[in-house]
């Protein structure tokens, strides 16, 4: 690819940003589409997130996407944001247009794009590990499609204030409650799908698995992780061992990366190669 004065620059911010693919993934499209443009990674030292979006007019930088940990603090600092963001109180995406930095979120679409895709039915209850900028994305995609949502988080003030603006927002009974609270066993009974949107068990730190205890589970549960690298994280394979249908995080990662490619460019995204491409990759990680 030969970069020129009309290469459009786009990028992440977030920290640290080692592990993120999200680079290789919008190259691969923007080379296989023919679109004159690059994606960078912009690590972000914790206190600098203010300067960013300035910084991004500044250089003429034409949008961005956001992950751990400034989903949430990055909004104060933009001209707009959609309303699906507004609600769910999380960025992922932004776009500078006209000088203007105006927020969106395909988290929260892209993990249910994946759900459709695994042939999963929205759940009636869910089980939602985290409740940072992902578990609020999904935490609301779900509600507004009548899911009651469970949030466990290892500081229960934050899982129950989520749990609160979730239900304001939405009108869906949802609750708050810590890791280890002795009031989930019948929330875990019933749920039909519990997720990980925590970044435990994430590439290098593979050993590792949030502390929750799969085998309370019911046998119809679906556990997924929003991680992607390792591709079958420890959380997984203990969920696979006990009989339990999986789902990796490349499904989101993958379908959120297609919806804001599309919004970076106008077009359509090549998005079975972009899976197929990481796919490949990750198993190569792996072996």
């Amino acid at each position: 690819m030969q970069i020129d004065q009309d290469t459009r620059v786009f990028g992440l911010i977030g920290y640290p940003l080692a592990h993120s693919l999200s680079p290789f993934i919008h190259n691969l499209a923007f080379k296989a589409m023919g679109v004159n443009a690059v994606y960078l990674p912009f690590p972000v030292k914790p206190g600098r997130v203010s300067s960013v979006v300035n910084g991004a007019r500044a250089l003429g930088i034409r949008g961005f996407n956001v992950t751990i940990p400034y989903k949430e603090s990055i909004i104060p600092y933009l001209d707009r944001v959609s309303l699906e963001a507004e609600a769910c109180g999380s960025v992922n995406t932004v776009l500078i247009e006209e000088d203007r930095a105006v927020g969106y979120n395909t988290d929260g679409r892209g993990f249910m794009d994946s759900l459709e895709q695994e042939g999963v039915k929205v759940p009636r209850l869910a089980i939602i590990l985290g409740a940072g900028g992902a578990a609020r994305a999904i935490g609301y995609q779900l509600a507004v499609r009548g899911s009651i949502t469970v949030f466990l988080n290892r500081t229960p003030e934050r899982a129950e204030k989520l749990a609160r603006d979730i239900a304001r927002i939405t009108g869906q009974e949802s609750w708050g409650k810590s890791w280890d609270s002795s009031c989930i066993s019948d929330f875990v009974q019933d749920a039909e799908l519990l997720i990980n949107t925590t970044p435990v068990g994430m590439y290098p730190d593979i050993d590792q698995k949030p502390p929750f205890v799969l085998k309370n589970l019911n046998s119809r549960s679906v556990v997924a992780d929003i991680i992607y690298n390792p591709l079958n994280t420890r959380l997984l394979r203990e969920a696979e061992g006990l009989g339990l249908k999986t789902i990796s995080g490349l499904g989101m990662f993958v379908n959120q990366g297609v919806r804001s490619w599309e919004m970076f460019t106008g077009r359509e995204a090549p998005r079975k190669l972009m899976e197929d491409r990481l796919r490949g990759l990750l198993l190569k990680n792996e072996t």
